[in-house]
């Protein structure tokens, strides 16, 4: 884990809201330190979220504890008792996510004493509903993080490591135990990624202006996205048939090698031209294609018509090689068409600033 903006928030979050109590008078201000831990989280949207389950899961727990402190009793069998019911109630109303915090607040509020226990019961209740609102404060009030920045320059680094590979595999130039550690990072990157669209996806805009612009984005990442782990999944093939590859001939190898050299430059272009770092064609017309795949096919279909019982090449190998290649240049083509679309058509919200390399 990485010193980031959520740890210093939940910093701010446990000061703000022991403040809150204090200033409040509460008897433990603690519970509401402890309630703004539960709380954080990376965006606003999910915060408001949070504070909407995590308030239901409190008043469940709340409910519960004082039901049995009133009428059945607070020693620690009944505890138990209720915070098995008060996990099965909540798991029944799908709300997994406050267990946590719900138990605390049950225990919490089962644990006051016998004199005067509503409203001892209430007060802690209030403080820890308290620490649930410091938390909302500290998430509205900080500044967020800047989610498309950050998602763009995971997909252009990792991308960038793509290329290398697939380029350097294709001249037989790659280190094989390096190249496999890397497609496991390749992996965690796009699972990485994948988190961070979700949270761009998530910030809301209350302007239809600005909703029409990010929906236009957003369906620009999620084919970068889908890019991405095309040509992961091309480089994993090409690394899986290797040998298979290098029986063809000199000439359907070079026919190959450049069909995918041209993939990957265009893809790294259209990043680029995304922002702004490379110019966009104005002659661009929406039904072009990134290169016509007929020749692939015919390599294909040649080399079944081949009749040589002596070659040791898989047809079935060859065919993922190409389908690879295929299904690789379809999310290129379609990249391109979005991108070329938006900057063309969309000229007053495709000014976009982000830099390649992390602030």
């Amino acid at each position: 884990m990485k010193f980031g903006a959520r740890i210093l928030k939940t910093g701010i979050a446990i000061s703000l809201a022991l403040f809150i109590a204090q200033l409040c008078k509460s008897p433990s201000p603690a519970l509401a330190g402890i309630s703004a831990i539960f709380a954080i989280q990376p965006s606003i949207y999910r915060s408001y979220l949070t504070i909407l389950e995590r308030a239901q899961g409190n008043v469940i727990g709340a409910v519960i504890a004082i039901l049995f402190g009133l009428y059945i009793g607070n020693d620690f069998i009944l505890i138990g008792v209720a915070s098995i019911i008060c996990v099965a109630l909540l798991l029944k109303l799908k709300l997994e996510n406050t267990i946590g915090l719900a138990v605390v607040t049950l225990v919490i509020i089962m644990d006051s004493p016998g004199n005067g226990f509503l409203e001892t019961a209430l007060i802690r209740f209030g403080t820890i509903m308290l620490g649930l609102v410091a938390a909302f404060i500290v998430n509205l009030i900080f500044i967020p993080p800047k989610y498309e920045v950050t998602l763009y320059q995971q997909i252009y680094t990792t991308n960038s490591e793509i290329m290398k590979w697939i380029k350097l595999n294709l001249r037989h130039a790659a280190d094989f135990p390096l190249l496999k550690k890397d497609m496991n990072w390749m992996q965690n990157q796009m699972s990485q990624i994948r988190n961070q669209y979700d949270l761009f996806k998530e910030e809301r805009s209350f302007r239809k202006k600005e909703m029409l612009a990010k929906s236009r984005k957003i369906a620009i990442y999620r084919q970068m996205i889908l890019c991405s782990q095309n040509a992961i999944d091309l480089l994993k093939i090409q690394h899986r048939y290797e040998n298979d590859y290098l029986l063809l001939a000199p000439l359907k190898q070079e026919q190959i090698r450049q069909q995918i050299d041209y993939l990957t430059d265009k893809h790294e272009q259209l990043l680029l031209t995304y922002i702004d770092k490379v110019a966009v064609d104005v002659d661009y017309v929406e039904d072009h294609l990134a290169q016509n795949p007929k020749e692939l096919m015919d390599l294909f279909i040649n080399e079944l018509k081949l009749d040589d019982e002596t070659r040791e090449l898989d047809e079935y190998h060859l065919m993922r090689i190409i389908a690879s290649i295929f299904a690789y240049q379809e999310t290129v083509d379609y990249l391109e068409k979005l991108i070329h679309s938006f900057k063309l058509r969309h000229q007053e919200d495709n000014q976009i600033d982000i830099s390649v390399t992390e602030e």
